[in-house]
């Protein structure tokens, strides 16, 4: 199967962006270890999400959906039962990271798993973390899947020093901090996302949080809630980026989710010169939303700095898309992380890059890319996506652009994030084909 994205002009319309993936994962979790039964709107049903709550059946919590919203009658810190398998969770580096923090205070041994691209993705972040708190977990060889938890007898708090900022890492130790004793205060270099923290605070949790430090204090329980998720910010971006470079584009997104943690991407677009307005501001729960209203644009190069990597990470390539597109050179430092991604996100966006005769290069630890300004139109060619969706997402939205179209391979790999993509790029006008 492949994804056919033809040359498109007039990006018309509004939609309602899906839940976002990063909140319906922690809003799944933190309901099934709540006391009672909490009701969760717009959970994004993606693969990856879907993994999560099928390992959270797994483990013994029930969880039904009608109409439109998932029901899930919580367990408590420490009421899950063990699995007789093993539990899977595809690609999703957030699922297993997280439910490893959770897993590492139960009574019982699991055994977590994924595909093969997860299989290779590095487990020694929350290793070590977790090891220092006195969890029973280990990893494959070179600290890789599958991972291994059995009963601690002893789980301490943690002072933690953060060597590389990562929202997984930081929720990780957080759940297994629910049944430890004493504090736990984890400080980080720069900022990360805060979805737990937030969902902490609004299930009852005794925390503190500023941007670069949070402390949670003994907590006995959480309170069942009913929670509204958000649209996705980062699948809400590539429809952002596809009307500032396509002409013609006028187009509304309703009910994004405006967590400062996730939004440098719109700060800089913003910077490069985007026609963004947001506007009817309004909270889900502890999490901001608004509506987004975006016009074609003659955007400018940006400077990304080391400490914008950690909250523009997933819409890195998606930015890239756009610097393409751009009037001058843009410059990416130290985004070394795109290589631990579901791909090796810059290898995979430098080669597609090439194909679209785009100049690129690195200069030490900075990627740079030579834009051609709004006008450009890129030629046909076959983009390799290996298997990652976001990687997937981004060529769609540069085909836009072309001189004909272009092909995206492996378009299969777009559910594990946004399978509602095609369809909803459609609505605006995206020409998108399936063949």
């Amino acid at each position: 199967m492949k994804l056919i994205s033809k040359s498109a002009e007039g990006l018309i319309g509004e939609i309602k962006i899906p839940g976002d993936k990063s909140i319906s994962h922690r809003a799944l979790i933190c309901a099934s270890i709540s006391n009672g039964t909490s009701r969760i709107s717009n959970l994004q049903e993606s693969e990856d999400v879907i993994n999560t709550l099928k390992s959270l059946k797994q483990l013994g919590v029930s969880i039904s959906k009608e109409n439109e919203s998932y029901f899930v009658e919580g367990k408590g810190f420490k009421g899950l039962k063990e699995s007789e398998n093993q539990l899977y969770f595809g690609n999703s580096g957030t699922g297993i990271r997280l439910m490893s923090g959770l897993l590492s205070i139960q009574n019982f041994s699991s055994s977590l798993i994924g595909d093969e691209s997860l299989s290779k993705r590095p487990m020694k972040r929350i290793i070590e973390p977790l090891k220092k708190m006195g969890v029973n977990i280990t990893g494959s060889k070179g600290d890789t899947l599958p991972l291994r938890i059995t009963p601690s007898k002893k789980i301490n708090g943690i002072n933690y020093k953060m060597p590389i900022a990562s929202a997984q890492v930081k929720s990780a130790i957080l759940f297994a901090s629910l049944g430890a004793q004493g504090d736990t205060k984890i400080i980080e270099k720069s900022i990360s996302r805060d979805h737990t923290e937030r969902m902490f605070e609004y299930f009852g949790a005794n925390i503190t949080y500023s941007e670069k430090e949070t402390t949670l204090k003994k907590t006995d329980n959480f309170n069942s809630q009913n929670i509204e998720i958000p649209g996705d910010f980062s699948s809400s971006a590539f429809f952002i980026v596809a009307a500032l470079i396509s002409k013609n584009s006028d187009i509304t997104l309703k009910e994004v989710g405006m967590n400062p943690s996730r939004i440098a991407l719109l700060d800089k677009l913003i910077e490069m010169g985007g026609d963004i307005q947001v506007f009817n501001r309004s909270s889900f729960g502890k999490e901001p939303i608004a509506d987004v209203h975006v016009k074609s644009s003659d955007l400018n190069s940006c400077e990304v700095k080391s400490d914008d990597v950690p909250n523009l990470i997933d819409e890195l390539p998606v930015l890239f898309i756009a610097s393409s597109f751009a009037d001058g050179v843009s410059s990416f430092n130290e985004i070394e992380e795109l290589k631990h991604k579901e791909s090796d996100r810059l290898k995979a966006m430098q080669d597609g890059l090439d194909k679209m005769k785009i100049k690129n290069f690195l200069d030490g630890n900075v990627f740079c890319i030579e834009g051609m300004g709004k006008d450009y139109k890129i030629p046909n060619f076959l983009a390799e996506t290996y298997y990652d969706h976001r990687i997937a997402m981004s060529f769609a939205i540069a085909g836009l652009n072309s001189n004909s179209s272009i092909e995206i391979a492996s378009p299969e790999s777009i559910n594990t994030s946004f399978p509602e993509f095609i369809e909803l790029g459609k609505k605006l006008g995206c020409n998108f084909e399936i063949s």
